[in-house]
């Protein structure tokens, strides 16, 4: 006499739609957990009204100034940013050591700004995060 039992394909497929639903559950989790180590990335809201170009991330290390013309200091934006848009990119920039990281960028208006979106990284690893309004710029920093 056989007493085991056999799985119905209906509840083969709903045990398997389980399964895939924890592993997905466990692979998202996975990604948020390693997401401050990626590379540097700065995502850009531009709420103004006007649009943002000359868009430029710099390094600043130890007594170098922004206008440090080393190989892998400065990083440029080749697109302009339309009014309403968001922008994610990762500036491609050679850190030795320890920094911080500047963003500058110009609206069409031609005002020009400059701001600290990392304002001390070892690693140009994590996200950060600038909102442009008409009357100011805020970043929220996770950097390290």
């Amino acid at each position: 006499m056989n007493t085991r039992r056999r799985f119905s394909k209906r509840k083969m497929i709903i045990l398997s739609a389980i399964i895939l639903g924890i592993a997905i559950v466990a692979f998202m989790s996975f990604l948020n957990a390693i997401d401050p180590f990626r590379h540097l990335r700065i995502t850009i809201h531009n709420q103004s009204d006007y649009d943002l170009t000359n868009i430029q991330a710099s390094l600043v290390q130890g007594d170098n100034s922004l206008n440090n013309n080393e190989s892998g200091s400065t990083y440029i934006f080749e697109k302009d940013i339309p009014s309403g848009a968001n922008v994610k990119f990762a500036p491609q920039l050679k850190l030795s050591g320890e920094g911080a990281v500047s963003l500058a960028f110009t609206d069409s208006r031609g005002k020009t700004y400059n701001k600290t979106v990392c304002g001390y990284t070892e690693y140009l690893s994590g996200n950060s995060y600038v909102t442009v309004t008409n009357e100011n710029v805020t970043v929220k920093e996770e950097c390290m």
